[in-house]
């Protein structure tokens, strides 16, 4: 029989992967980090936010860490909150925005591949 600790964490880990938009949420925001990374690396875009360009230069671990922490906590918390009202809506909304955004990183990445490839 497992230890009770041990059997307390499974169940934590079980129920961070319940929700399928929490899962696809984190498979995104892993994407969104991903497609920047090629960007950044690729030189065909430049990164916005002054904190993650930050992060990126010092660590390419700690800015994945960051891009993922969010969603991770999320996982955690989620139990706790799922019964709110507000809490499948704004989880809904974010799952669009992030698909929305991996779309948009993936024309111009497309877009900046060909043209790489064009000129080379």
């Amino acid at each position: 029989m497992k230890p009770r600790k041990a059997r307390n964490r499974m169940l934590v880990v079980r129920s961070m992967f319940k929700s399928k938009r929490l899962v696809l949420l984190l498979i995104l925001c892993f994407f969104d980090a991903l497609f920047t990374d090629i960007g950044l690396q690729l030189a065909l875009i430049q990164e916005a936010n002054p904190f993650i360009r930050h992060l990126y230069e010092w660590h390419i671990i700690a800015y994945y860490l960051v891009k993922l922490i969010f969603p991770l906590a999320l996982m955690l918390i989620y139990p706790y909150i799922r019964q709110k009202l507000w809490v499948q809506p704004c989880l809904t909304l974010t799952v669009i925005v992030y698909a929305a955004v991996n779309v948009y990183h993936f024309v111009w990445l497309s877009y900046g591949l060909t043209y790489v490839a064009g000129s080379a």
